[in-house]
Protein backbone atom coordinates (compact mmCIF):
# COMPACT_ATOMS: atom_id res chain seq x y z
CA UNK A 1 0.00 0.00 0.00
CA UNK A 2 1.41 3.43 -0.92
CA UNK A 3 1.03 6.27 1.89
CA UNK A 4 1.28 9.62 0.45
CA UNK A 5 1.95 12.12 3.32
CA UNK A 6 -0.83 14.98 3.29
CA UNK A 7 1.16 17.16 5.82
CA UNK A 8 3.72 17.85 3.49
CA UNK A 9 1.48 17.93 0.49
CA UNK A 10 -0.23 21.18 2.07
CA UNK A 11 3.02 22.64 3.48
CA UNK A 12 4.07 22.18 -0.10
CA UNK A 13 0.52 24.01 -1.13
CA UNK A 14 1.28 27.09 1.48
CA UNK A 15 4.50 27.70 -0.13
CA UNK A 16 3.60 27.36 -3.95
CA UNK A 17 0.21 28.93 -4.00
CA UNK A 18 0.83 31.55 -1.24
CA UNK A 19 -2.47 33.94 -0.15
CA UNK A 20 -4.25 32.28 -3.43
CA UNK A 21 -4.84 29.08 -1.53
CA UNK A 22 -7.63 31.61 -0.28
CA UNK A 23 -9.43 30.91 -3.60
CA UNK A 24 -12.35 28.37 -3.54
CA UNK A 25 -11.46 27.21 -7.31
CA UNK A 26 -7.50 27.26 -6.46
CA UNK A 27 -8.22 24.99 -3.31
CA UNK A 28 -10.64 22.28 -5.73
CA UNK A 29 -7.64 22.32 -8.71
CA UNK A 30 -5.16 21.80 -6.26
CA UNK A 31 -7.61 19.08 -4.11
CA UNK A 32 -7.09 20.81 -1.10
CA UNK A 33 -10.17 19.92 0.80
CA UNK A 34 -9.39 16.40 0.07
CA UNK A 35 -6.07 17.03 1.51
CA UNK A 36 -7.65 18.23 4.38
CA UNK A 37 -8.85 14.19 5.59
CA UNK A 38 -6.12 12.90 4.29
CA UNK A 39 -3.75 14.24 6.51
CA UNK A 40 -5.83 13.05 9.55
CA UNK A 41 -6.04 9.74 7.71
CA UNK A 42 -2.62 9.28 6.97
CA UNK A 43 -1.85 9.79 10.90
CA UNK A 44 -4.63 7.59 11.33
CA UNK A 45 -3.02 4.87 9.52
CA UNK A 46 0.74 5.13 11.25
CA UNK A 47 -1.16 4.98 14.20
CA UNK A 48 -2.65 1.81 13.05
CA UNK A 49 0.66 0.37 12.44
CA UNK A 50 2.08 1.53 15.16
CA UNK A 51 0.23 0.47 18.76
CA UNK A 52 2.80 1.10 20.33
CA UNK A 53 3.32 5.00 19.70
CA UNK A 54 -0.21 6.00 19.23
CA UNK A 55 0.36 9.10 21.48
CA UNK A 56 3.61 9.96 20.12
CA UNK A 57 2.47 10.13 16.61
CA UNK A 58 -0.72 11.81 17.39
CA UNK A 59 1.33 14.82 19.74
CA UNK A 60 3.83 15.02 16.87
CA UNK A 61 0.99 15.27 14.27
CA UNK A 62 -1.08 17.99 15.87
CA UNK A 63 1.87 19.84 16.67
CA UNK A 64 2.74 19.62 12.44
CA UNK A 65 -1.38 20.84 12.67
CA UNK A 66 -1.05 23.94 14.66
CA UNK A 67 1.79 24.55 12.68
CA UNK A 68 0.08 24.44 9.14
CA UNK A 69 -3.22 26.00 10.97
CA UNK A 70 -1.20 29.40 12.05
CA UNK A 71 -0.03 29.97 8.37
CA UNK A 72 -3.47 28.85 7.00
CA UNK A 73 -4.80 31.70 9.71
CA UNK A 74 -2.27 34.37 7.49
CA UNK A 75 -3.69 32.99 4.03
CA UNK A 76 -7.69 33.51 5.27
CA UNK A 77 -7.78 29.92 4.80
CA UNK A 78 -9.86 27.37 6.65
CA UNK A 79 -7.89 25.33 9.67
CA UNK A 80 -7.25 21.96 9.57
CA UNK A 81 -9.70 20.16 12.26
CA UNK A 82 -7.59 19.11 15.31
CA UNK A 83 -8.72 16.39 17.48
CA UNK A 84 -8.36 15.56 21.12
CA UNK A 85 -6.71 12.51 21.84
CA UNK A 86 -9.64 10.94 23.04
CA UNK A 87 -11.60 11.53 19.68
CA UNK A 88 -8.34 10.93 17.84
CA UNK A 89 -8.74 7.03 20.06
CA UNK A 90 -11.83 6.64 19.17
CA UNK A 91 -11.58 7.00 15.54
CA UNK A 92 -8.61 4.94 15.80
CA UNK A 93 -10.98 2.12 17.23
CA UNK A 94 -13.35 2.51 14.59
CA UNK A 95 -11.00 2.23 11.64
CA UNK A 96 -9.30 -0.88 13.07
CA UNK A 97 -12.93 -2.49 13.68
CA UNK A 98 -13.94 -1.67 10.30
CA UNK A 99 -13.68 -4.41 8.33
CA UNK A 100 -15.76 -3.20 4.98
CA UNK A 101 -12.23 -2.32 3.16
CA UNK A 102 -11.16 -4.84 0.44
CA UNK A 103 -7.95 -5.49 -1.04
CA UNK A 104 -9.18 -3.78 -4.02
CA UNK A 105 -10.18 -0.32 -2.43
CA UNK A 106 -6.44 -0.23 -0.57
CA UNK A 107 -5.17 -0.59 -4.31
CA UNK A 108 -6.54 2.88 -5.07
CA UNK A 109 -4.56 4.39 -2.46
CA UNK A 110 -2.41 5.98 -5.27
CA UNK A 111 -5.48 8.28 -6.40
CA UNK A 112 -4.51 10.74 -3.48
CA UNK A 113 -3.85 14.25 -4.45
CA UNK A 114 -0.16 14.51 -5.55
CA UNK A 115 0.47 10.75 -5.75
CA UNK A 116 2.48 10.92 -8.96
CA UNK A 117 4.46 13.84 -7.85
CA UNK A 118 5.78 12.75 -4.00
CA UNK A 119 8.20 9.92 -2.56
CA UNK A 120 5.89 7.67 -0.47
CA UNK A 121 6.89 7.68 3.06
CA UNK A 122 6.45 4.47 3.90
CA UNK A 123 8.25 1.31 2.83
CA UNK A 124 9.74 -2.01 4.25
CA UNK A 125 13.13 -1.17 4.82
CA UNK A 126 12.10 1.93 7.48
CA UNK A 127 10.29 2.01 10.45
CA UNK A 128 7.09 3.91 9.98
CA UNK A 129 7.15 5.98 13.21
CA UNK A 130 11.14 7.06 12.29
CA UNK A 131 9.59 8.30 8.96
CA UNK A 132 6.60 9.91 10.12
CA UNK A 133 9.13 12.03 12.53
CA UNK A 134 11.50 12.66 10.05
CA UNK A 135 9.06 14.31 8.13
CA UNK A 136 7.96 16.48 10.37
CA UNK A 137 11.65 17.25 11.67
CA UNK A 138 12.19 18.52 7.92
CA UNK A 139 8.94 20.73 7.54
CA UNK A 140 9.97 22.13 10.73
CA UNK A 141 14.09 22.86 9.99
CA UNK A 142 12.80 24.26 6.28
CA UNK A 143 10.59 26.71 8.01
CA UNK A 144 13.23 27.87 10.35
CA UNK A 145 16.03 27.93 7.65
CA UNK A 146 14.09 30.28 5.36
CA UNK A 147 13.30 32.54 8.42
CA UNK A 148 16.65 33.06 8.71
CA UNK A 149 17.63 33.27 5.10
CA UNK A 150 14.62 35.79 4.57
CA UNK A 151 16.10 37.88 7.30
CA UNK A 152 19.50 37.97 6.37
CA UNK A 153 18.49 39.49 3.00
CA UNK A 154 18.50 42.72 1.59
CA UNK A 155 15.55 44.85 1.32
CA UNK A 156 14.01 44.96 -2.19
CA UNK A 157 14.25 48.19 -3.67
CA UNK A 158 10.97 50.25 -3.71
CA UNK A 159 11.66 52.07 -6.98
CA UNK A 160 11.45 49.64 -9.31
CA UNK A 161 14.49 49.09 -11.83
CA UNK A 162 14.87 46.66 -14.13
CA UNK A 163 18.59 44.88 -14.12
CA UNK A 164 19.34 43.40 -17.27
CA UNK A 165 19.95 39.88 -15.73
CA UNK A 166 15.96 40.07 -14.39
CA UNK A 167 14.45 41.21 -18.06
CA UNK A 168 13.92 37.92 -19.57
CA UNK A 169 12.71 36.42 -16.27
CA UNK A 170 10.19 39.58 -15.69
CA UNK A 171 8.87 39.13 -19.41
CA UNK A 172 8.49 35.77 -18.93
CA UNK A 173 6.27 35.85 -16.04
CA UNK A 174 4.57 39.05 -17.74
CA UNK A 175 3.30 36.42 -20.74
CA UNK A 176 2.67 33.14 -18.42
CA UNK A 177 0.58 35.58 -16.59
CA UNK A 178 -1.35 36.92 -19.92
CA UNK A 179 -2.21 33.41 -20.44
CA UNK A 180 -2.94 32.43 -16.71
CA UNK A 181 -6.72 34.26 -16.64
CA UNK A 182 -7.23 34.78 -13.26
CA UNK A 183 -3.88 33.74 -11.49
CA UNK A 184 -2.29 36.96 -12.67
CA UNK A 185 -1.52 36.74 -8.54
CA UNK A 186 0.21 33.57 -8.36
CA UNK A 187 2.45 34.65 -11.01
CA UNK A 188 3.64 37.52 -9.17
CA UNK A 189 4.05 35.87 -6.05
CA UNK A 190 6.25 32.86 -7.80
CA UNK A 191 7.93 36.07 -9.62
CA UNK A 192 9.03 37.60 -6.75
CA UNK A 193 9.93 34.37 -4.89
CA UNK A 194 12.51 34.22 -7.50
CA UNK A 195 13.49 37.51 -8.11
CA UNK A 196 14.26 37.33 -4.51
CA UNK A 197 16.87 34.15 -4.75
CA UNK A 198 18.64 35.63 -7.40
CA UNK A 199 18.95 38.74 -5.77
CA UNK A 200 19.12 38.37 -2.32
CA UNK A 201 16.23 40.41 -1.83
CA UNK A 202 13.30 40.37 0.56
CA UNK A 203 10.05 42.38 -0.05
CA UNK A 204 8.54 44.10 2.79
CA UNK A 205 4.97 45.48 1.78
CA UNK A 206 6.08 48.74 0.63
CA UNK A 207 8.39 46.92 -2.24
CA UNK A 208 5.89 44.19 -3.13
CA UNK A 209 3.07 47.17 -3.77
CA UNK A 210 5.72 49.21 -6.22
CA UNK A 211 6.66 45.65 -8.07
CA UNK A 212 2.76 44.38 -7.99
CA UNK A 213 1.99 47.92 -9.74
CA UNK A 214 4.97 47.77 -12.00
CA UNK A 215 3.94 44.09 -12.91
CA UNK A 216 -0.40 44.73 -13.19
CA UNK A 217 1.18 47.65 -15.93
CA UNK A 218 3.12 45.44 -17.58
CA UNK A 219 0.42 42.57 -18.33
CA UNK A 220 -2.27 45.14 -19.04
CA UNK A 221 0.10 46.94 -21.72
CA UNK A 222 1.00 43.21 -23.46
CA UNK A 223 -2.40 42.08 -23.40
CA UNK A 224 -3.79 45.80 -25.34
CA UNK A 225 -0.56 44.94 -27.95
CA UNK A 226 -1.29 41.59 -28.21
CA UNK A 227 -5.46 42.81 -28.89
CA UNK A 228 -4.20 45.04 -31.45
Amino acid sequence: MKYHNAIELIQDAIDVLGDTLQYPDVQRKFGFEELRQHALDDVLYLAAKCPGQVHALWDGAMSAFRDLNLQLSELNVAPLGIPTYEAFVEMLDGRLHDTTASSEDVSRDGGKPGSDFFQTLLDSDLNQIEQANRVIARITKQKHREHREHLARQPAPTAVEIKAKDKGLIEKSVRLACRLDGFEHLVFKLLLDELGDENSWRFDEAAEAAWRLYFANEVTKTLIEEAA
